[in-house]
């Protein structure tokens, strides 16, 4: 969903752009216009006008004709018109395209009135614009070729080249690699789910990892690279969802998958910079003739898997090329950076403030500069929980073992079970480019305030007594009287407590979508202003 979000966000840009050309070019065809009509103005009414010209009855030239006519004008206008004055309408009406090659056709319809006392001219101009839209379908590279063909030997035609839709979705599916792989653009979304039909002993082919309930593929061998890509995700078998991590060794004969790429955060972190240009196409030692990708001088690019040779990787900026990548090329490792300066933002608050909606609203927002970590656990999975999704299911002494090591930053009891926070997983968020949001207790700030961490901590606080207790009336379930009183005086205690020191903001959350814009606003400050933090975090 994260990914979807932000294509969609890209593709909104994009018809922005779109659009802000087309109103351009409608205000330049608009003045030309304009200046052309003000020309036919003054030169009078052209040969093609249709003059229409209506007199009273006493400047009729008689006959029975003329009798009808007037006739007809009195019933229309009334008695009270027959003695005005007569007036002459000229009328105009014309439709043309702006230019031969234009997807815009303008209709236009002029009427010139002239009063015959005062020799005035009144014209009235109606203009209609009529815009052509098209309606574009992914095609695989050789497909695009034809096209292309086509059209040139047609070029004197009007009309395009047309493609069957059937046609091009399905010559997509067949050959998925050489679609996006080739040196032609997809024009659908790079998150654009893909179809194949595959047999279950290819699948012994790819390497998979299981990453918050999503199979994703991070190496693929060249006997199967012409229908699965690194990177890809298999979200489907046979219309039917996967479930768990061995679903897919259960799988025999031959199977429909659906494949969609998957987010740049749920890959792994590892990222370069390439410094010089590289043709895949070109490169004849390259071990398949599938993957083929083309790279520039300052291109990153995300690795999904690699050995002493070669890497198979894929381009940030668009997910869709994926390909392999010589290890000799010259690169250099690179790591994305939160563009807020902070690592770790800190949510502190006693139990009842609202901290965790607030959080919610948070990543919910942004997904792309936020995130948070899964929790470890030592209970056995509920039904519906996904290890990695849910939480990180492992034995009690495992955890046992994890915070003797100095591993987790806080943990907890509870009916027996162990629950707690992993520093790795912070790190993991961390190493994505994100802010990894916590809201834990201020004993974290003991493992998290460094320079490695570099946390932004934010206490939540609930209005006064008196306050918080009338607010409490008015919501449908109240909480006791006691309960709000106790939360009121945690969190005087956590404001008058040593930790205070560290609090770079503290937010009285009277209504929770209020304090959450308050926290953005706090946050975009970040990007713009002088930062001060502990000169030990510089060193």
């Amino acid at each position: 969903m994260d990914v979807e979000l932000s294509q969609l966000r890209s593709n909104a840009d994009n018809l922005s752009q779109c659009l802000h050309a087309l109103l351009q070019r409608i205000e330049q065809l608009e003045s030309v216009q304009g200046a052309s009509t003000s020309a036919a103005a003054e030169n009078g009414p052209s040969t093609a006008a249709v003059v229409n010209v209506k007199r009273s009855e006493s400047e009729s030239s008689g006959g029975k004709a003329g009798k009808r006519k007037n006739k007809k004008n009195k019933a229309a206008n009334g008695a009270g018109n027959q003695a005005s004055q007569p007036t002459i309408t000229i009328s105009t009406a014309s439709t043309k395209k702006e230019e031969p090659q234009s997807d815009i056709q303008v209709s236009q319809s002029e009427t010139v009135t002239v009063d015959p006392e005062t020799g005035m001219k009144k014209r009235t101009v109606v203009t209609e614009r009529v815009l052509t839209t098209k309606t574009y379908h992914a095609v695989s590279s050789a497909e695009a070729e034809t096209v292309h063909k086509e059209a040139e030997e047609h070029s004197s035609k009007t009309e395009p080249p047309k493609v069957d839709p059937k046609k091009a979705q399905s010559e997509s599916i067949r050959s998925p690699a050489k679609a996006n792989g080739g040196s032609g653009h997809l024009l659908a979304p790079a998150y654009q789910a893909r179809l194949i039909t595959a047999h279950s002993d290819q699948l012994a082919h790819i390497t998979w990892d299981y990453v918050s309930g999503e199979f994703m593929i991070t190496k693929v061998d060249k006997e199967s690279a012409h229908i699965f890509r690194p990177g890809d995700t298999i979200s489907e078998v046979n219309g039917q969802p996967l479930s768990g991590p061995n679903d897919l060794q259960k799988l025999k004969g031959t199977l429909n998958l659906k494949l969609v790429p998957a987010g740049i955060y749920s890959g792994p972190s590892l990222f370069y910079r390439i410094n010089e240009d590289y043709c895949g196409e070109k490169d004849a030692e390259r071990p398949t003739p599938w993957l083929a990708i083309d790279l520039k001088k300052g291109d990153v690019v995300q690795v999904m898997s690699e050995d002493a040779q070669w890497m198979q990787a894929r381009k940030v900026n668009d997910l869709s090329r994926v390909g392999y990548i010589p290890s000799r090329l010259s690169m250099e490792r690179v790591g994305m950076m939160s563009p807020y300066g902070r690592r770790v933002l800190m949510l502190l608050g006693a139990p009842g403030v609202g901290r965790r909606t607030i959080k919610s609203l948070l990543l919910r927002e942004n997904p792309d500069h936020f995130a948070t970590v899964v929790p470890y656990t030592s209970r056995a999975p509920r039904p519906g929980e996904q290890e990695g999704r849910d939480y990180y299911f492992a034995t009690k002494e495992e955890l046992l073992q994890k915070i003797r090591s100095g591993d987790m930053i806080e943990w907890g009891e509870l009916d027996g079970q162990l629950y707690g926070t992993s520093a790795e997983t912070v790190r993991r968020v961390v190493r994505s480019g994100r802010v990894c949001v916590l809201d834990c207790a201020p004993q974290a700030l003991s493992y998290l305030y460094n320079g490695e961490f570099m946390p932004y901590v934010v206490a939540i606080t609930p209005p006064s007594v008196d306050e918080f207790l009338q607010m409490n009336r008015l919501r449908e379930n109240s909480k006791p009287e006691e309960r709000i009183r106790e939360t009121c005086e945690q969190s005087t205690a956590l404001i008058r407590s040593e930790h205070a020191k560290r609090f770079d903001l503290v937010l009285v959350n009277r209504n929770n979508d209020v304090t959450f814009r308050r926290l953005l606003d706090a946050l975009d400050h970040l990007k713009n202003e002088t930062q001060w933090v502990p000169e030990s975090w510089l060193c």
